[in-house]
């Protein structure tokens, strides 16, 4: 779709007065549900409920789910309000994943392996964590199953708020979960869409797919995140917040070109994230500032936004108190380039976030060897949907950063201080250093984005299948044996490359 269309319904420009009694629910909303175990980053931007309420296809607001489109991304800083369809059932969608991740190389879970990689001086995470029925390739699982509340609540007030469950890991928590009250004004003669935002995961409130939140790929696999590879480190406005924190704001969206949006975020206590996985590792002290500035200018079906975003946050590691903070800077600068053909798209996305890292309790417990470091993280990639059925991506992902080898050094790194860490590093990198780069290449599938089959109607559900490759150049600053442990297999940059192959479900 080339054209713009009115994100707010008509009907649904009044109720300024229920301002005060929106964020008070919202934010009860939020913290009620963090009750429970935070889970990852989940498509919930593409909900067949939204397609119930506003009688469009999902094709008219995504060129393939859920990569947003011109019209999509307007309903979505419309508060979700749009009305037009003739459902009138409860604003409810849920989805299912499933997927199959087999890497280059098998991981170790026994303890013999284990034995052997603690005495050949490996520090591994992943070492602990994995479940009863996890192999050490190959695995077939559940990802995650969410349940949404998604669309128009009342008058002007929008949402989407999820429960999500892992069936493999287990545990039961709050999604990342987006509430906005919306309305339209006049602002030096041109039109704008002002709005107040709730929500609990930094840049989750953001309409275009360059943030984290939503960048390349929006589906990732589980297993090899989190259990069976290594991946080299991320800065916390790509992570470390996300559903741990809550936070509100205003946004503004002028003369369908300028985007502006202010949030501040205060962390969740830690009994408020209970589970089967743990809470945020660090604790989050200070009420941190959030914002976002982005221009989209567009001419026809051609459309190119340009825009900033970052967040400062201090941070309590391991919730310790008395030693100081960590303090982190984060400043992004990203592009979208989006040609919105009607038979086929094109998405060029460009991100790169730096990060100031100011690391006092870091470096007063002997973690870190500097007490200033820096992290950048730079992305970019494409998207080409061919009727909006078809989706072939290609991503380049490259991480840069200090050196520091208490922070990243792994046991056997010669750069370590043994005067303040006896026992040997807990990183991964024989050279202190946290550089990476890698490839992921994606094709996918949806054949239902203009309307499924069944008895009821054809917006009542959706589905994508796709198969993911991701390929890593470097990680931990070397290609082979970053870690010093000359154990090969993971241990080396290219032994992490995964293949992933999925399903999700949309209702």
């Amino acid at each position: 779709m080339g054209t713009t269309a009115e994100p707010l319904n008509a009907t649904a420009r009044t109720g300024r007065g229920r301002l005060a009694a929106f964020v008070c629910a919202a934010l009860g909303a939020l913290a009620a549900g963090a009750g429970g175990l935070t889970l990852g980053a989940d498509p919930a931007e593409a909900l067949p409920a939204f397609a119930r309420q506003t009688g469009h296809a999902c094709a008219d607001c995504h060129t393939l789910i859920p990569e947003l489109r011109p019209f999509g991304r307007r309903f979505k800083i419309g508060g979700y309000t749009l009305t037009g369809g003739d459902w009138q059932g409860p604003p409810l969608s849920a989805f299912y994943q499933i997927g199959g991740t087999r890497q280059t190389a098998p991981y170790d879970y026994t303890a013999q392996g284990l034995a052997a990689a603690q005495q050949n001086g490996l520090a591994n995470p992943q070492a602990n964590a994995a479940p009863a029925g996890l192999h050490t390739n190959a695995n077939l699982t559940s990802q995650q199953v969410s349940v949404f509340v998604a669309g128009k609540l009342y008058e002007n007030l929008g949402a989407f708020i999820g429960v999500a469950a892992d069936p493999t890991f287990g545990g039961v928590g709050l999604d990342q979960s987006d509430v906005r009250y919306a309305d339209t004004a006049t602002w030096f003669g041109k039109d704008t869409i002002w709005g107040i935002d709730v929500n609990n995961s930094p840049t989750v409130e953001d309409p275009w797919n360059t943030l984290p939140s939503w960048g390349y790929p929006q589906i990732n696999s589980t297993i090899a995140s989190g259990y069976t590879i290594y991946q080299p480190p991320l800065t916390k406005i790509e992570g470390a917040y996300q559903t741990n924190v809550g936070g509100a704001g205003v946004y503004t969206f002028w003369n369908d070109m300028v985007y502006a949006a202010v949030l501040a975020y205060k962390g969740l206590p830690p009994n408020w994230q209970p589970g089967v996985a743990a809470p945020a590792s660090d604790a989050l002290t200070n009420l941190a500032p959030y914002w976002r500035l982005a221009i989209e200018p567009h001419w026809g079906q051609h459309y190119l936004m340009v825009g900033t975003f970052g967040m400062y946050g201090r941070l309590a590691p391991d919730y310790q108190w008395g030693v100081g903070t960590n303090n982190y800077l984060d400043v992004g600068f990203d592009s979208q380039y989006q040609y919105d053909g009607d038979q086929y798209s094109l998405t060029v996305k460009l991100t790169d976030i730096i990060e100031r890292q100011q690391l006092n309790a870091s470096y007063f417990q002997g973690a870190a060897s500097n007490r200033s470091d820096s992290l950048n993280s730079f992305k970019i990639n494409q998207t080409f949907v061919w009727d909006h059925t078809y989706l072939f991506g290609l991503g380049y992902f490259n991480i840069t950063g200090s050196h520091d080898c208490n922070l990243y050094g792994s046991a056997v790194a010669p750069c370590l201080n043994a005067s303040i860490i006896p026992g040997g590093g807990t990183g991964n990198s024989v050279v202190g250093s946290p550089n990476g780069d890698g490839l992921i290449a994606e094709v996918a599938y949806s054949p239902f984005m203009k309307g499924a089959p069944g008895p009821y109607d054809d917006k009542k559900w959706n589905m994508r299948v796709g198969l993911q490759f991701t390929s890593y150049f470097h990680l931990y600053g070397g290609a082979n044996n970053f870690d010093g442990s000359y154990l090969g297999n993971t241990h080396n940059a290219s032994g992490n490359n995964s293949l992933f192959a999925y399903m999700w479900i949309v209702f």
